[in-house]
């Protein structure tokens, strides 16, 4: 028997041209991430019926939930949305065009009321029924935005006209579509909101201390190539012998991303800690944590860029006090000598 529902889509605007303009591992980790937050955002008692690509499908059954609660479960997605997007701006390690083009995307709501039936299909219960159809429908329409709510008629029937937020604006519009006829429905443009959302802090300032023990190689490969390769996670076990899987977090290369690897039978922990780009020269800092050695360093990385293409990579370790014999360092920054001319040959060959 179909019961009465809200039905309720958070659709990421801009995700096709991000997700096929940019690098697809990176925009992936930045998609997942987002989507993972709407749906942590849901504090209004929605079920989660379905990951979409881009967009979350939410349902709720039973009575319409008042106006002002819709609106700001929309405004509160929103926010948390661009507050992660600015974050990501702000912490990005990565120059490739998914982390520097994140803050780009935006979130558009639909909101519709109607009738649904959950069925069940193997171990999952799907909701289906004509007015699912509506609600994807008009993710299609001529408003003229990118970031709105657009609420259909009947849930702005259900949910009554009780006063919102001062910033939207709601206009009347209705879209026509096959099979299904005209559709009425009013919408606010969320643009104006969106200049109120406060960006996040400053991050701490990163005091760069050197240690006595360094190394220095050229590469012959541009200060970008060399730099992307250098912080890309996923592609540091082919120049660091030893290492065959890292456990990273699934998120894109930023300050304060751990990733984690076994190396040489020791579990390396890594924190990204600073970086700096410019084209002529770049700056990369992590924290490296060896919990069978008591041991935490900072490795630091200086880039700089040669008339003739080549790169100057200088690598310095600081030991932060780690009482250890003369013997093991240097045992250490030799491993690191020779993994650097495995970096060489992959930024020479095969870059990022």
């Amino acid at each position: 028997m179909a019961e009465q529902a809200i039905i309720f889509i958070p659709d990421i605007s801009g995700f096709t041209d991000f997700t096929t303009a940019t690098e697809i591992d990176h925009a992936a980790h930045i998609i997942a991430e987002l989507l993972e937050l709407l749906v942590e955002s849901n504090e209004a008692g929605f079920t989660l019926a379905e990951i979409e690509g881009d967009a979350v499908l939410f349902y709720r059954t039973g009575e319409s939930l008042e106006r002002t609660r819709l609106v700001a479960q929309c405004l509160t997605m929103f926010s948390r949305f661009h507050e992660r997007l600015m974050v990501i701006e702000r912490d990005t390690v990565c120059q490739c065009g998914a982390c520097q083009s994140a803050g780009k995307l935006t979130l558009k709501f639909i909101v519709h009321f109607g009738y649904l039936k959950e069925i069940k299909v193997a171990r999952f219960v799907k909701a289906t029924g004509v007015d699912m159809i509506v609600a994807h429908r008009l993710l299609k329409n001529d408003v003229d935005s990118a970031e709105y709510i657009l609420m259909t008629q009947s849930c702005c029937a259900a949910a009554g006209h009780a006063e919102d937020h001062p910033a939207l604006q709601w206009s009347k519009s209705s879209q026509a579509y096959d099979a299904i006829g005209t559709v009425d429905y009013e919408f606010a443009t969320l643009s104006d909101f969106r200049k109120e959302i406060s960006p996040p802090p400053a991050p701490p300032r990163f005091v760069i201390e050197k240690g006595e023990d360094s190394l220095e190689i050229v590469i012959n490969a541009p200060l970008a190539v060399v730099y992307q390769t250098l912080i890309n996670v996923d592609k540091r076990p082919q120049w660091l012998d030893g290492v065959d899987t890292i456990n990273r977090e699934m998120t894109s290369e930023r300050i304060g991303m751990q990733h984690n690897c076994v190396f040489h039978g020791l579990k390396l922990i890594n924190t990204a800690m600073y970086c700096e780009f410019h084209e002529d020269r770049a700056l990369y800092s992590e924290k490296v944590q060896i919990p069978e050695l008591k041991l935490t360093l900072q490795a630091h990385y200086e880039m700089e860029a040669s008339r003739d293409g080549a790169t100057r990579l200088r690598f310095n370790v600081h030991w932060m006090g780690a009482d250890l014999p003369a013997e093991k360092k240097k045992g250490m920054m030799a491993g690191q000598a020779s993994n650097f001319e495995l970096l060489k040959n992959v930024c020479e060959q095969t870059p990022a």
